[in-house]
């Protein structure tokens, strides 16, 4: 017995005994249930049989007999139909089939190991297979990303069904009818455990969510359509349906058991039509945010920030993004009056939003997005909060979910907030000032550090400034709101139509970035130096 438990712990052999049950099923879970069976057949069969002399054919020779039985059951269960009811007492006497042959926890725990191999093998017997086939990826480029070896990758790919090999090779790009289509995805939300996107990167994944787009489709008809074997559609529409954490993903199923799009997908030409009605709008509103800046450039100077501030043109960097979310927030708020009263919106803590074009195509969105973060208990705060904005002429300096616990550079921008001599620091504190200085947290004046992004104690002040603004732009909303609605018709599926306010904000992203670019040509803004940089960062402690 202790031969044979040798034998299947071994990860080379369980390789091959994985690999034979995948060449003999239609996809990577069955080959699990096969392999897994095997496993545990080979248990019963030794404890049955302890006297064994060679361990290596006896598990074959058990492996070969339970696909027998399997292909057996197979071909009768393609047949049968269940009648009646499931019965509770009949399901709960079922019992764990390892602690049947096992009375060691040594051992359980040994087999229960095993078992968790089986299911990673499944997943790189999948990832493998559709790397190459699909995203036709090359080997040693798929032994790199796996972290494997060549000769693995192609073990892998030998042990494929034929019946897929020959189904696969034969896709190409021209016959993806889509030709093929790519998709920037855009998110608003937590995304942290939440995030679909995650598993619906490959071009693959794309182009399936895509046909999906408007129109339900079945697993047959996507594979028809996309020119690729069943057993590849079918698991990839499982991945799509339970996305990151298991319930939100970028399809769903439809009552009459075909899938369709669970988040709005627009063309990218559609997209530029939205984002140039908005546009029209720019030189007006960035003209009146323009001559607000500098008519009340001594009040905005004078706001309690805790870090002093001598530059309006740096503090405009986070106002002219409020000024943006503003304008689209009340564009949502005046449509849902006037037009979507009886509309309930759609409730998640995430939504993806989707904008597609032919794969290769650059899809320039002119996208600026907010990154929130927050943590109590910090540096002698009760409440720290952080904010960027992240996009054409800045890159971010943390994504939401980031720990600020956990985030030297930040620890010392909040510990230099009432001014940090240089003397106090150690060697290991220097070098990260040095890194805080060089990424724009902080900044040196004589021989003490500051914060050089905008603190307060207060995060009123900024709505104080942009509600000081708004009537100055009441006039733009209503022509906007009357547009924004044929798109919305237009382009949002009514399945998706409780989502329309994500559809407002998403293509409203041009008219920040417009916004932006008209500001430095007048000189209301000052192009960062560098990037990621303090433009845009705002922290607000609470004590």
């Amino acid at each position: 017995m202790n031969e044979v438990f040798m034998l299947i712990n071994d990860k080379n052999f369980l390789d091959s005994l994985y690999g034979f049950a995948y060449k003999r099923t239609n996809n990577s879970y069955e080959a699990e249930d096969l392999c897994s069976d095997i496993v545990l057949a080979i248990l019963s069969a030794v404890h049955k049989n302890s006297d064994i002399n060679n361990p290596y054919a006896f598990v074959w020779t058990v492996a070969r007999r339970v696909y027998a039985d399997f292909s057996e059951k197979r071909k009768y269960s393609a047949n049968a139909f269940i009648t009646g009811e499931y019965s509770d007492e009949v399901i709960n006497v079922r019992t764990d089939p390892i602690d049947e042959y096992l009375e060691s926890e040594n051992d359980k725990t040994q087999i229960r190991r095993i078992m968790r191999e089986i299911c990673f093998l499944s997943k790189i017997y999948r990832d493998v297979c559709v790397m190459y086939y699909l995203d036709e990826m090359k080997i040693s480029d798929i032994a790199k990303r796996l972290e494997i070896t060549e000769n693995a990758v192609k073990q892998r790919l030998h042990s494929a069904r034929e019946t897929i090999k020959k189904g696969a090779k034969k896709m190409n790009t021209t016959n993806l009818t889509l030709n093929p289509i790519d998709i920037v995805y855009l998110g608003s939300g937590n995304p942290v455990g939440n995030d679909p996107r995650t598993v619906a990167e490959r071009s693959f994944s794309k182009n399936l969510v895509y046909l999906c787009k408007n129109t339900e489709r079945s697993a047959k008809e996507l594979a028809d359509i996309l020119g690729v074997p069943m057993p590849f559609v079918e698991e990839e529409v499982e991945i799509q349906l339970k996305g990151q954490n298991g319930y939100y993903g970028l399809i769903k199923k439809t009552e009459n058991g075909k899938y369709i799009s669970n988040f709005i997908i627009i063309d990218y030409d559609d997209y530029m039509k939205v984002n140039e009605m908005y546009k029209k709008n720019t030189d007006i509103i960035t003209q009146k945010f323009d001559s607000y800046i500098k008519k009340n450039e001594q009040k905005i100077l004078g706001l309690p920030f805790l870090n002093k501030q001598t530059d309006v043109r740096f503090i405009a960097w986070s106002l002219i993004s409020r000024v943006n979310w503003w304008f689209s927030g009340n564009v949502e708020e005046r449509i849902e009056e006037k037009y979507f009263s009886n509309i309930e919106p759609t409730k998640r803590d995430l939504f993806i939003f989707g904008i597609a074009a032919k794969e290769g195509k650059n899809i320039d969105t002119g996208f600026y997005g907010s990154m929130d973060i927050s943590g109590n208990d910090i540096g002698g705060y009760k409440e720290v909060f952080l904010s960027n904005i992240q996009g054409r002429r800045i890159n971010k300096h943390f994504s939401c979910g980031h720990n600020i616990s956990q985030d030297i550079q930040l620890l010392l921008t909040i510990k230099a907030i009432n001014g940090l001599p240089l003397s106090s620091l150690s060697e290991e504190e220097k070098e990260t000032a040095a890194k805080a200085i060089e990424s724009g947290y902080i900044r040196r004046e004589n021989d003490t550090l500051y914060p050089k992004i905008l603190v307060s104690e207060n995060s009123k002040i900024y709505a104080d400034i942009i509600n000081d603004f708004i009537g100055e732009t009441n006039e733009l909303i209503e022509p906007v709101v009357d547009e924004m609605y044929k798109f919305i018709q237009k382009y949002v599926p009514k399945h998706l139509m409780g989502e329309y306010k994500l559809f407002v904000n998403m293509t409203a992203s041009g008219l920040l970035d417009g916004m932006i670019e008209k500001c430095i040509e007048l000189g209301t803004l000052i192009p960062p130096e560098k990037t990621p940089s303090a433009e845009g960062v705002i922290m607000v402690v609470t004590k």
